[in-house]
């Protein structure tokens, strides 16, 4: 069992900047946690190599999508994004999120 709040093992997440407590990684499938770090409040940007599934946890911010709208993010909020979608995502010290690759 993995408690968000319990979590110790961050690692660095080189793709955003934030960091990952990876939950489970099984044949196409990866899980994990994820938190900002040093990049909550600045915007940054990346590009999508698989497809994912996220559930926001804690905190708050917005990402967009091929440059797309802003999608809110808040606690309860899931969003599930296309493989080779660019990102650009905006969230505060507080956000937690827990997300799906496959």
């Amino acid at each position: 069992m993995t408690h968000v709040d319990e979590v110790e093992d961050w690692e660095p997440d080189e793709e955003t900047g934030g960091l990952v407590h990876m939950v489970r990684t099984a044949d196409s499938v990866e899980v994990g946690l994820w938190k900002p770090d040093g990049v909550a409040g600045k915007r940054f940007e990346y590009e999508l190599t698989a497809e994912e599934t996220l559930v926001v946890l804690r905190g708050s911010g917005e990402v967009r999508v091929d440059e797309g709208e802003p999608i809110e993010l808040r606690p309860g909020v899931v969003v599930s994004l296309p493989r080779g979608c660019r990102l650009s995502w905006l969230v505060d010290d507080e956000f937690r999120e827990l997300w799906i690759y496959c």
